[in-house]
Formats: structure tokens, C-alpha cells, sequence
């Protein structure tokens, strides 16, 4: 890869860059607001809400600049500071029904004077009190609003990560009891960043891997994935551990996990991995990892799946950055080294020379449940195993002009 194909891959992301500052331009903010239950009706679909210019864009006001301020979320001091734009814990009832959605899965409904709070992942339906007012006149009642079954907000100094993985190291994001998480990478090794013929390598072999993860706790997560016949096929299982977590008021964050993975869809060839998640966040807008990990059985990519090989123990660090550009925009990298050289597989293709590193731009949804991440990586591998593997196991260069592309999606399904 020369200095100009180097160029060229820089351009692209800017590229990217500006389409994704441009979504962000759109009022998906404005949607934020109207989406909080005691948001007043009127100005739900008003720019003016947070902008100077009535028709959005430009300057902000005071309530958009505390917004911004306050991390994009709508806060109970924000509620305070700007009366105007909210109402009080009170509704007049009123003869046309309202539905308030207060999340993705529950929302106010008001039937007949009575006000309920639907639920449609629980499968709950609760009425909401009501308490007669001081005025006069029979008719008048208030529908008390009950405060909304919400995850608690963050601190408001801490990085809010959507993904389970930063490019293929872990996140240590804590996941909810009951929660399902969708974890899909896509690798092109043997692409071409710079070959606009072949769709920036796109048109290339491709290794599709497919994961889920559950939460059995707060604190306790399982998961399953499996990547395909280019890496030998493996499945891996494995079980995790938030120890600690930012989110709850902890200094950093710490998770524990264990793997076994085997090849050839669970057959032969079982590796067992241990690792460590440490991230810390540099204020709200960005985020530092160390991942340091043990395979046990361990064995390098492109030996084939059909027989048993000997296996090594390899140990990798691994270290990386986000940093969020804008509220739903983050920039990433990451590398992560094997620290002992008969892990290396010097003797096999071009062996281990460098680490497996990589460079992103993530993109997420304003409800922080989905994210796409474009990558430039030079690890064809996504396992606990394998992703401090790089592309010189199959002979091709492994270094920055070994870069090729990739994207990974995250999902929390509920």
C-alpha cells in the first residue's frame, strides 16, 4: 500500500465522517425531547425548542446549550431549570387520549380519564394514581405521573459505550439482567481498501462471525459465536463477570471472562481463554482498554480443521482508545500483542511479526441499542483466540499496508 493508497483510505473516512456529521445535523434530538413524558405536546415539533433559528440549525439557546452540557439526555435539572419546556408531575386530563412513549418499551396511555403505564417487554399493564385537584368544578381530576421503569442514568462523567467490542476487543459493557445482545463481525481479509473495482474490497472472501450474548444478572453474562470455515470454523462459548463497573460509581470498570472454543463446529482442536476487561473513561467523551489474555490450547489460523494439532499457551495484551467526535460518533483503535514467541507461529506463512491492530468510526443510534463500526484491520480473526492472529499466518503482509476492511454491527434486542 502506498502513500497515496494511504491517502485515499484517509479520505474515505473523512468522508464517512462528514455523511455521519450530517445524520447527526437531523433533529434526532428533537425527537429525544418529545419522547420525554413530561416534554409539553406543543413544542414536540419545534426546533425553537433548542435553536435560535425557529427552523433549527445555526445557534442554540440556553435549553439547547444545557442539553448539550447535560450529555444529549433529558434530566430531571434540566426539567427544573427550563419550566417552560416541560410539565409539572401533573396532567390535566383532557378528552382526546395520549400515548407517551417513554422508551422503547413502555409508554402512558390515557383511556377515559385514567392514565396506564404499558410495559411490552414485562407484559405489564399498572394504572397510574389519580388525585382530585384544588380547583373548582367536579370534572377536573390530575393523572399522577409515576416515574418510568428506566435504566438509572450514568455518571455523568462517564463514557457510554454501545458495543460488546471496541474493533475485536471487548468493551466491558455492563449488560442487564434480561437483556439479549446481537454481536455480528464481518472481516475482509484479502481486500483491497484502495480497489474502487472491488468495492474497497468488499468484493473479497469475507468471514461473517455470529454471536449472542444474555444477561443472567446485572452482573453475570453468557454468550455464544461462531466464525466461519477461513478460521476453521470455530464455536465458542463462554461466561463473564462485571466485577466492577464506572456506571454504578466504580473508579473503572473490570470484567472478567472465560472461553472454550472449538474448532471445526466444537469437534477438535478446544482452545479455554481467560481475560481481563479494564476500562477507564477520560471524562464523558472518551475511553481507555487493557485486555490482557491467556489461551490455553491455543492454535494458529490456516492449518485446517480436520485433524488434532498440538496446541501452545499464548499470552496477549491488548490496548485501546474511543473518543466520541459527536454525541452518536466515535473514533477508535486498538492493537493487541502476543507476548511470547512460540505463540507466534513464526514457521507457519509469515508468523506473528506484529500486533493485530486496527482503526474504526462507529456509528449509533440515539437510543444507544444499535451501532455500526467500520474497520481497517489487519486480524482476520474475532475469537477470544484469534484476534491477536494477523493476516501473516497466511503469508500476506501484516502491517499498515495490510490493512483491510470490515464492519461489525451491535443489536440489544431487549
Amino acid at each position: 500500500m502506498t502513500k497515496s493508497h494511504i491517502l485515499k483510505i484517509t479520505a474515505s473516512c473523512l468522508a464517512l465522517f462528514g455523511i455521519a456529521l450530517t445524520v447527526q445535523a437531523r433533529p434526532e434530538y428533537l425527537r429525544q425531547f418529545a419522547a420525554d413524558p413530561l416534554s409539553k405536546a406543543e413544542l414536540r415539533n419545534k426546533c425553537s425548542v433548542c435553536h435560535v433559528n425557529p427552523a433549527g440549525g445555526g445557534a442554540r439557546n440556553e435549553f439547547g446549550k444545557a442539553f448539550v452540557a447535560a450529555g444529549f439526555q433529558i434530566t430531571a435539572d434540566l426539567r427544573k431549570r427550563f419550566p417552560d419546556n416541560f410539565n409539572s408531575g401533573t396532567v390535566a386530563q383532557s378528552d382526546k387520549p395520549q400515548v407517551n412513549f417513554v422508551s422503547d418499551s413502555e409508554a402512558v396511555v390515557e383511556i377515559n380519564g385514567k392514565r396506564y403505564a404499558i410495559n411490552t417487554r414485562e407484559k405489564t399493564v399498572s394504572e397510574l394514581a389519580v388525585a382530585p385537584t384544588a380547583e373548582k368544578g367536579p370534572e377536573k381530576t390530575v393523572a399522577t405521573l409515576a416515574p418510568a421503569k428506566t435504566e438509572p442514568e450514568p455518571p455523568a462523567n462517564v463514557y457510554r459505550q454501545v458495543d460488546v467490542r471496541l474493533i475485536n476487543l471487548p468493551t466491558a459493557i455492563p449488560l442487564p439482567k434480561g437483556s439479549l445482545w446481537m454481536d455480528f463481525t464481518h472481516r475482509f481479509p484479502f481486500g483491497e481498501p484502495t480497489d474502487k473495482a472491488g468495492l474497497f474490497g468488499l468484493d473479497s472472501i469475507a468471514y461473517p462471525s455470529f454471536g449472542v450474548l444474555y444477561g443472567v444478572t446485572d452482573r453475570i453474562h453468557v454468550g455464544a459465536y461462531r466464525s466461519p470455515g477461513g478460521v476453521e470454523r470455530p464455536i465458542q462459548l463462554f461466561a463473564g463477570a462485571s466485577l466492577l463497573d464506572e456506571q454504578k460509581g466504580d473508579p473503572l470498570s473490570v470484567q472478567a471472562r472465560v472461553g472454550l472454543e472449538g474448532r471445526d463446529n466444537f469437534q477438535r482442536n478446544f482452545t479455554t481463554s481467560f481475560e481481563f476487561t479494564f476500562a477507564r473513561s477520560i471524562t464523558r467523551h472518551a475511553q481507555l482498554y487493557v485486555v490482557p489474555t491467556v489461551s490455553v490450547g491455543d492454535r494458529p489460523i490456516g492449518i485446517g480443521s480436520e485433524q488434532n494439532y498440538p496446541g501452545e499457551t499464548a499470552m496477549a495484551l491488548g490496548v485501546g482508545a474511543a473518543v466520541n467526535i459527536r454525541p452518536t460518533v466515535a473514533l477508535m483503535a486498538e492493537a493487541n500483542m502476543r507476548l511470547n514467541e512460540d505463540a507466534r507461529y513464526l514457521n507457519l506463512g509469515n508468523g506473528i511479526h506484529r500486533p493485530a491492530f486496527g482503526f474504526a468510526i462507529q456509528k449509533s443510534s440515539v437510543s444507544r441499542r444499535h451501532s455500526f463500526t467500520l474497520t481497517f484491520s489487519n486480524s482476520p480473526g474475532t475469537t477470544m483466540s484469534q484476534r491477536s492472529m494477523t493476516r501473516g499466518l497466511f503469508g500476506v503482509d501484516d502491517g499498515m499496508q495490510g490493512l483491510t476492511i470490515g464492519f461489525n454491527l451491535s443489536r440489544r434486542i431487549f
